[in-house]
């Protein structure tokens, strides 16, 4: 009788410590269940970019033809209105983003040295998961003058 009470007894413990410890592994182990923001951009094409608060990141390109499992994980860091992502595979180089809201509408606009950004649309730049407003605002043809007074895109001045 004692025997079947300590088996019941541990049984029971071992089930509530099973039911504390899935949710915390399960936390951890998937991005997409730990608090961050999602952002998305591109139309037929494009990437989902998902920027945890713990200051990790992860993204997933997606397309009609892509392999559905191809995630790239990194860390990010904000310095000023920048956002500067550190893939953690080697040799990938970080990429940065302008974050910016404009006319009440957030966006991470791509900082490319090379192909500065001209006009705001949803292939252009990352909106927030759950507002359209970006396309909107591609729509308004007055890309050029909102754009122009965001001070993460004006290139940086080397010092003499």
């Amino acid at each position: 009788m004692l025997a079947s009470k300590a088996f019941v007894f541990s049984l029971m413990a071992t089930t509530l410590a099973v039911c504390i410890a899935a949710p915390v592994f399960v936390l951890q182990a998937s991005p997409y269940m730990q608090p961050g923001q999602n952002w998305t951009g591109g139309l037929l094409m494009g990437e989902d970019l998902r920027l945890l608060d713990s200051g990790r990141y992860v993204s997933r390109p997606w397309c009609d033809i892509c392999p559905r499992d191809t995630f790239s994980y990194g860390r990010w860091r904000r310095s000023g209105d920048v956002i500067v992502l550190n893939a953690d595979r080697p040799g990938v180089p970080e990429r940065r983003l302008c974050a910016a809201t404009i006319r009440k509408c957030p966006m991470l606009i791509p900082l490319d040295q090379s192909h500065p950004v001209k006009w705001i649309g949803p292939g252009v730049v990352f909106g927030r998961d759950g507002e359209r407003c970006v396309g909107r605002l591609d729509r308004d043809g007055h890309t050029g003058r909102l754009l122009r007074g965001l001070s993460c895109l004006k290139p940086e001045r080397k010092p003499n």
